[in-house]
């Protein structure tokens, strides 16, 4: 926008061209620089991919390591109940086995410890099995055998006597492990029946070095066990084991009762008890955790730095509109004229670019010195933008300066102007509001080519003043042109003209826009001039207008 004073005739831009000034020259090297800025858009990995992997990657490790536990909980759960049926099946195995012995002491009370019945209970089997069963009387704190099937027994280290120390209650007593080829365990059982001396003592063999082979069918099969006599895995008290010892890995122990006695388990599983999707789910967490990390990293980088290009390019362009900005307005600076400075007259102007636009605006004003103390004024708004709209902008403006050097009246300038253009052929149509003022008489005349009328400010008020409206120019006359109107305006007062951009608002009628105009300007009519225009473009003018904005003040005073 132009603004030119009283005092010196000067003109500035308002407000201030952005970008890169008049006359500056242009950057050199513009698409290496660009190049430059790209590649400079390839740092080490950014601060906030780095803490998205490694939060990932904690995450992974934690999840990891949970569901490591929760197979690992499992598969100990799982011993647990397999060792706990190990620990049933011996038992259930004590049970049968104490009730065997119960029964064969029963028929020896019963027969008052006779050889034959005895040997009834105790079949041939016995021999064959490597099984050991004896009768025994107890007398006065000895020993006596009464009667022996199987193979011959060895008795505990301290002989017959071992036996005397058990009571009559029907438990069945283990005697411990007896060594030889190969060994033996050793148990009795004293029936509990009412003066009772017997006992019944067997001894059963054990497997060769202790080693038992669990069938596929036996409940020992898939597991690592050993079995000692006693409540702890005493090594000497070794009863069986179906692998070598230790028992490695992760093992479990259960004691369980066995007659009088109990028998200690130690078990594992070589295999997975949980299943092999289970065992390989933590790898499969750390390798889907980890994959995940370094993709949410890899998209997080790539993202910013697309974020970042964009940015810079979005700058880029914001400077290349500034300066395409500043081209336009100091384009339609050229195409304005510098204000004069008449004597009597007070002029100053104002031009304002459409905020979204980068092409230049058909927006215009000029102001002719007839002689002194009398200005010719036009304010003009040609339809359009760009190169066409400045084009015929710049043809109306200097056609109504020349007709008015030729010395025709505004009435016969309009009529005039009306032939250089037609909105059939040209498509374009102009708005234009001449005027001539005589501060020395105090007269103001006017023609109006459906333009505003200004805004007279004087000490009778702030008012708007009417005057006939032809049709635009370029638009077709279909009857006589209106005469022009004739105001009285002795001084002092103020005139603004001006065009559609400083009233007009989306989204409703133009007469609120006229009436906001006039409120503002009855508010600031006292301001010099200039500060007037300025308040007036500030209180009128938001930050989303689309179109070009002109605002002409003239004031006067009394002659």
């Amino acid at each position: 926008m132009i603004t030119t004073t009283p005092a010196d005739g000067t003109a500035a831009v308002w407000p201030p061209v952005e970008g890169r000034p008049k006359g500056a020259p242009r950057p050199a090297g513009g698409a290496t620089d660009h190049r430059r800025s790209i590649a400079a858009l390839r740092p080490a990995p950014r601060r906030a991919s780095v803490a998205v992997a490694l939060v990932l990657a904690l995450v992974t490790v934690a999840l990891t390591a949970l569901s490591w536990q929760v197979n690992a909980r499992s598969e100990q759960r799982l011993l647990g109940r397999q060792l706990a049926q190990v620990g049933t099946l011996l038992t259930n195995q004590a049970a049968v086995l104490r009730t065997e012995m119960a029964d064969i002491g029963q028929v020896a009370v019963n027969t008052n410890a006779n050889p034959n019945a005895f040997a009834r209970f105790a079949a041939g089997e016995l021999k064959q099995t490597g099984q050991s069963l004896t009768l025994w009387r107890i007398t006065d704190g000895h020993a006596q055998q009464l009667a022996a099937q199987g193979v011959d027994a060895r008795l505990p280290p301290d002989g017959p006597s071992a036996l005397t120390r058990l009571r009559p209650t029907g438990q069945l007593e283990m005697l411990g492990i007896l060594p030889g080829r190969p060994d033996r365990l050793s148990y009795a059982l004293m029936p509990s029946a009412p003066n009772n001396d017997l006992v019944i003592y067997a001894e059963s063999p054990l497997p060769s070095d202790h080693r038992l082979e669990a069938t596929a069918n036996s409940p020992l099969a898939g597991l690592d066990l050993a079995l000692y006599l006693g409540t702890s895995p005493d090594p000497a008290k070794l009863l069986e084991t179906t692998a070598p010892l230790p028992i490695r890995g992760r093992t479990q122990t259960l004691s369980v009762p066995f007659g009088a006695d109990s028998i200690t388990v130690v078990g594992t599983s070589p295999t997975r008890l949980t299943g092999a999707l289970s065992a390989v789910l933590p790898w499969i967490v750390l390798g889907v955790g980890t994959a995940l990390a370094i993709a949410g990293a890899a998209t997080l980088e790539f993202v910013s730095r697309r974020r970042a290009l964009a940015e810079r390019l979005a700058a880029e362009n914001a400077e290349l509109y500034r300066q395409q900005r500043g081209i336009a307005r100091t384009l339609q600076q050229a195409l304005l004229p510098a204000v004069p400075v008449p004597g009597r007259v007070q002029v100053a102007a104002r031009y304002l670019a459409g905020a979204e636009d980068l092409e230049v605006g058909g927006d215009w004003y000029d102001v002719i010195e007839r002689r002194p103390g009398c200005v010719v004024f036009v304010v003009g708004d040609v339809s359009g933008r760009g190169l066409p709209a400045a084009t015929t902008m710049a043809a109306l403006r200097f056609a109504i300066r020349g007709f008015l050097y030729e010395g025709h009246d505004i009435d016969t300038v309009l009529s005039l102007v009306r032939g250089l253009l037609d909105v059939t052929a040209d498509h374009q149509f102009a708005t234009v509001l001449l005027g001539e003022l005589d501060a020395t008489a105090g007269r103001l005349r006017l023609v109006s080519a459906g333009h505003f009328g200004p805004l007279l400010l004087s000490d009778a008020g702030v008012r708007l003043i009417d005057c006939p409206v032809a049709p635009p120019v370029g638009v077709e006359l279909t009857g006589p042109a209106p005469a022009a109107a004739t105001v009285d305006v002795a001084g002092p007062a103020t005139l603004l003209a001006f065009t559609d951009g400083l009233v007009e608002r989306r989204g409703e009628v133009i007469d609120a826009g006229l009436d906001r105009l006039r409120a503002a300007a009855g508010t600031a009519a006292a301001r010099p001039l200039d500060e007037l225009l300025d308040q007036l473009l500030g209180a009128l003018i938001g930050d989303g207008r689309r179109d070009d904005t002109v605002l002409l003040g003239l004031r006067w005073k009394r002659p």
